[in-house]
């Protein structure tokens, strides 16, 4: 009982003890800064957690004398903590760094001052921060390193003022201008260095480096170059690649040498594949749409494109938000990567609503019916990129973006198709001049979105001293709602050569229909009033052979292939096309003839946004039925579009007046390697060679003719402009040297 009497009084005396702490507990009254001139005392507050009327702590305060010193504002910082009636009274004493007066650069000759302030992390009127100081220095460094002043030295001075102040000079010697002489790899047995080296943007001095810009070190780049390198030899299986520490030779600053020592390690393959998770499918069937094999060589990038092919997979089907995770199990032993696609295909989604926005002329239904998907349908990752690659196609646009959103469920998705109209329509008046047609005037009004119904329209009269030309036509891609294209064109034409004049009358139907999402086919019935006059006495017997008025009714079928990545700029990608023609017959008219084309342009993107074209034309027209080949239908090779180098026809049959006879058999091979000179205005250039020639009969193709030459391509504010200037290497008696071609205007 007593025991039990004294732990309670021992409890009580102890909660006595306690309370009479905790009202003795120390409050801050007061917290005060001096000191302090330039720095405002809002940021010093800021730095310190203790409060005004909350618990004094002696240790927070120690805190706070750190936070303060640790801005970088002062060079020293105190405190005082005086004892009041109303608690704790803290004040904060500060000694201000000085703050900079000026900055001075000295011995700079050969970079703009401008650029070397860019470079510079200080401010006059700014606290003085020694690291700031020094960083700065270092970037003065690497922006004259940028440049290829790699022996240059850059030091400072600061000069303390009695105003608390202070001056800061950088002090520059510029050296000389040097590059990289050499790219030196130790150690690759496996790769070879002229392969690194093309993996690096550092790159040694050549012939080019004056326009690329090349040869200069910037040691940021090399950097990334060593991550670039690793992740490259890791994607050829070297997964224990070792890649040292560029050393960097500055002994002699005009020729640097760059030394990069690599330890390879062994060469690892994939192993076993796997599938785990959400299938969706077979097994066997996922493999059949990943291209990664047992016993290949490890690749990183192989199994990144392998993860975008299983992802179309799925979000074929409507699993827009499928996770793919690739997970590697190393065997050391047998040098072998097992991989596993590890699925989490999530829920099906559809789309619930498409909205069209952006567009201010065209219609809705002209922008949907380009759309490969559909509310209410599941999601589609090919059906988005066929819809975007489609209305880009139109020509209609500048810029399409798609873009989604959650729908009003988590199975649901929202689609925003967001268009940039581009202008469609053109009133023109003018003159263009061509080596063909020489002085044209010409006028023209033309819509390809005409009504912002999808229409294709064009008026056009040309007139010259040779020739007048009028032209209709007019085209509906989706006529009366259905998926295959109509139109019509109208046109009269007069045209003088020196020994003959001919003049045709009439036009064509057109129909058209897409078979997939780049080939398509044709079809076309014309039917022209062709006469043939002013024939000169002098003109030879061919010529003088079609003197008079004939009718021409032909129809012709074509097929076409387009993969270009852009249709009026393209750098990838390729078109062809073949077609066949059949006039008289069971169709009428005096003119008897089969015509086929065939044609062929591929586009292969180069380094430094150069791109090589190369073209292909064949062509052959026989008459029947006893008829002969009218000069009008015949071939003329020679020129911008079949060989440049030769007035038109010249490259081809010719009388003894030097008149183009036209040929019956043609083939032309064009190579255009376009490389931009100004993207800003979009100029660029061109350098061609051509092979070609017309003839009559087979054993006349050789020896083919040959063009080579420069030329200028610009899509100036006021039209295309076309300029080439051809040479033709071996003239033969009748042949030009040199020709020029060049036409203005736009193009239909």
């Amino acid at each position: 009982m007593k025991m039990r009497i004294m732990i309670w009084i021992a409890l009580i005396f102890l909660v006595i003890d306690l309370g009479v702490c905790r009202g003795t507990e120390e409050i801050i009254d007061k917290i005060t800064i001096l000191g302090n001139m330039k720095v405002e005392e809002g940021v010093i507050r800021n730095a310190v957690k203790s409060k005004e009327k909350a618990p004094f702590s002696s240790d927070q305060v120690r805190e706070d004398l750190r936070s303060i010193f640790g801005l970088g504002y002062f060079s020293d910082v105190q405190v005082d903590i005086k004892t009041t009636p109303r608690g704790k009274e803290i004040i904060f004493i500060v000694m201000e760094k000085p703050s900079i007066k000026d900055i001075l650069i000295t011995g700079h000759q050969k970079v703009k001052l401008d650029d070397i302030k860019e470079k510079i992390g200080l401010t006059a009127r700014s606290i003085l921060n020694l690291e700031k100081v020094k960083e700065s220095e270092e970037q003065i460094r690497r922006l004259y390193f940028s440049k290829g002043y790699y022996g240059v030295k850059v030091s400072h001075k600061i000069d303390y003022l009695e105003t608390n102040e202070a001056v800061i000079t950088f002090q520059i010697e510029e050296g000389v201008k040097g590059h990289i002489k050499k790219i030196v790899f130790k150690g690759n047995k496996k790769m070879k260095s002229s392969d690194l080296k093309k993996v690096m943007l550092t790159k040694q001095r050549n012939l080019f480096s004056l326009i690329t810009k090349t040869g200069l070190l910037d040691e940021e780049i090399l950097k990334n170059d060593i991550q670039m390198l690793t992740a490259y030899y890791i994607d050829h299986g070297y997964l224990q690649v070792k890649i040292a520490e560029p050393k960097i030779d500055l002994q002699n600053p005009r020729r640097i040498q760059i030394e990069i020592e690599i330890t390879e390690g062994p060469q690892y393959r994939f192993g076993d594949i796997d599938f785990k998770g959400d299938l969706l499918t077979t097994k066997e069937d996922l493999f059949k749409n990943i291209r990664i094999k047992r016993n290949d060589v490890y690749s990183n990038t192989a199994i990144r494109k392998d993860i975008g092919l299983l992802t179309e997979k799925f979000a074929d089907q409507g699993y827009a938000h499928v996770e793919i995770t690739p997970m590697t199990q190393t065997d050391e032993t047998q040098r072998l990567v097992h991989l596993t696609f590890d699925i989490e295909k999530k829920n099906q989604v559809s789309f619930e609503k498409i909205q069209i926005v952006g567009n201010t002329k065209t219609r809705d239904k002209v922008i949907r019916r380009e759309l490969r998907v559909a509310e209410e349908e599941l999601y589609s990752a090919t059906g988005l990129s066929k819809s975007k690659d489609r209305l880009k196609r139109t020509g209609f646009f500048k810029e399409v973006e798609m873009t989604t959103s959650r729908g009003s469920t988590e199975d649901q998705m929202n689609l925003e198709v967001k268009v940039e109209e581009a202008p469609t329509g053109a009133l023109s008046f003018g003159i263009g001049y061509s080596s063909i047609e020489n002085v044209v005037g010409q006028a023209s009004i033309s819509d390809r979105n005409l009504f912002g119904m999808g229409y294709h329209a064009l008026l056009k009269f040309r007139l010259g001293a040779e020739t007048s030309d009028l032209r209709f036509s007019f085209t509906d891609p989706y006529f009366m709602g259905y998926n295959f294209a109509a139109g019509i064109d109208l046109y009269h034409e007069n045209r003088e050569f020196d020994t003959y004049s001919y003049r045709i009358s009439g036009g064509n139907l057109r129909f058209g229909k897409e078979l997939t999402e780049t080939l398509r086919t044709d079809a076309v019935y014309k039917l022209e009033k062709i006469k043939v006059f002013d024939v000169s006495s002098d003109a030879s017997r061919f010529i003088r052979e079609q003197q008079g008025e004939k009718l021409t009714s032909a129809f012709s079928l074509s097929l076409s292939m387009d993969t270009r990545d852009d249709y009026y700029n393209p750098s990838k990608g390729a078109r062809h096309s073949i077609s066949l023609q059949n006039a008289g017959g069971i169709l009428g008219g005096d003119n008897y003839f089969v015509k086929a084309i065939a044609e062929t342009s591929w586009f292969f993107p180069l380094p430094l946004k150069t791109v090589l074209n190369l073209r292909g034309k064949v062509g052959v027209v026989e008459a029947y039925s006893g008829r002969s080949v009218p000069i009008y239908e015949k071939f003329f090779v020679g020129g911008l579009n079949t060989l440049r180098g030769f007035e038109y026809g010249m490259a081809g049959p010719f009388d003894v007046n030097k008149e183009p006879l036209g040929s019956k058999k043609m083939i032309s091979f064009q190579s255009e390697w376009i490389f931009p000179i100004s993207r800003e205005i979009g100029l660029k250039g061109a350098l061609f060679w051509d092979v070609g020639k017309g003839f009559d009969k087979f054993r006349e193709i050789t020896p083919l003719k040959t063009g080579v030459g420069a030329g200028i391509r610009w899509f100036s504010p006021f039209g295309p402009i076309h300029i080439d200037l051809g040479i033709n290497p071996n003239p033969k008696r009748g042949e030009k040297r040199r020709v020029f071609d060049f036409t203005v205007g736009t193009i239909y």
